[in-house]
């Protein structure tokens, strides 16, 4: 995860190493080197403002946008890097938040979150590298029949089988779908893609991903809400949901196990 610390006493943007850019070169560090900068001028800036000393951390936490707690005599300050291309107006409005739990400064901030959020994310995955035919199960066919089942329709979304990781010791949990907005991809765990495994339970997970490209998270007060009450009364929509979590439940360890 990315996380940069920046404190409002004593903030030195750290210069770029090696040789000197030609006229006209951009230099690989140079990203980098904006990026200290600005959020150098943030952190001094909202101290400023608030009027304390503030420690200032930029991460790339995509389910905590915001968030601030004293801490060690300074306000640590902890906010996604989309923050370091906003303009003032979100810098006044991420002031007062965290100042006076301004009503309207958490609307401003929820709204940029909501424009940005999408552009600063990981780049798109090509299409030559997913893999939708499984050994057993095809995720295509089974994402095109439920998208006519319960869509309307084809969605503009991908699928893929994911890549298949060790486990760390002592693991007892297993992460069977993701999806990725900006790609417009959804990734199944390739745990799921063995004989035993019932179709039912793959189109479940399958669907879940579905859901989330179907329904964007909403924002409220810098956090994103992903599985709201809209979103499970979908989601028990679907006419095995039953059967899968039951099935879920009694063969976990098997999936732990065998993944």
């Amino acid at each position: 995860m990315l996380q940069l610390s920046f404190d409002f006493i004593d903030v030195t943007p750290i210069a770029a190493a090696g040789p000197a850019a030609g006229v006209g070169e951009r230099r690989p560090s140079d990203e980098l080197d904006r990026a200290y900068a600005r959020a150098s001028e943030w952190s001094r800036q909202l101290g400023a403002r608030l009027g304390r000393p503030v420690r200032l951390v930029i991460t790339d936490n995509r389910s905590t946008m915001l968030s601030a707690k004293p801490k060690e005599g300074r306000l640590e300050l902890r906010m996604h890097h989309m923050f370091l291309s906003a303009g003032a107006e979100v810098l006044d409005a991420v002031a007062a938040y965290v100042g006076k739990s301004d009503a309207q400064a958490a609307k401003r901030i929820d709204r940029f979150i909501a424009e940005h959020r999408d552009a600063k994310v990981a780049s798109m995955v090509e299409d030559r590298l997913l893999r939708a035919q499984g050994d057993v199960h095809d995720l295509q066919v089974m994402m095109d029949d439920l998208a006519c089942r319960h869509f309307g329709g084809p969605l503009d979304v991908r699928i893929t089988w994911g890549r298949r990781v060790k486990p760390k010791r002592g693991q007892r949990s297993i992460q069977l779908g993701t999806y990725l907005p900006r790609e417009r991809l959804i990734r199944i765990h390739p745990a799921l893609d063995q004989p035993w495994v019932p179709s039912f339970f793959v189109e479940a997970v399958v669907f879940h991903e579905m859901l989330h490209h179907d329904m964007p998270a909403v924002v409220h007060n810098g956090r994103e809400h992903h599985h709201t009450a809209a979103f499970r009364k979908r989601e028990r929509a679907f006419e095995f949901h039953a059967a899968a979590r039951k099935w879920e439940k009694d063969n976990l360890w098997r999936l732990l196990r065998r993944r």
